[in-house]
């Protein structure tokens, strides 16, 4: 008995070419970071740190389109994953996260 097992010299061990570029990897992960950073700023976030004006004012803009507080329920910001959460549903909301950077230092403007 012999095994020749077909198809084995079309293997391809390349690794997959990967369906977003590293780059843009990068620059959601810089406007997350500034977009949380923005909000702690706003609210003082866990460590009850110095609340800024323009941060507050960022702060209201996300609260004002944020869905759940139209309904009455406002998030908890002295928690990490929940500020987390809320910066990546403002760049889903503006669709990249050059735009998002873009709206946010737009709001906190003076």
């Amino acid at each position: 008995m012999e095994f020749e097992p077909t198809g084995l010299n079309d293997l391809n061990f390349s690794p997959p070419t990967p369906s977003v570029p590293p780059v843009e990897i990068v620059a959601s992960y810089v406007a997350e970071t500034s977009i949380m950073r923005a909000i702690v700023q706003g609210s003082g976030g866990p460590d009850n740190s110095e609340i800024t004006d323009s941060g507050l004012r960022f702060v209201r803009h996300i609260l004002s389109i944020s869905k759940n507080t139209r309904y009455g329920f406002l998030p908890n910001l002295k928690d990490t994953d929940t500020i987390r959460e809320l910066a990546r549903e403002f760049i889903r909301r503006c669709g990249s996260s050059s735009a998002a950077l873009q709206a946010m230092y737009g709001v906190m403007q003076p």
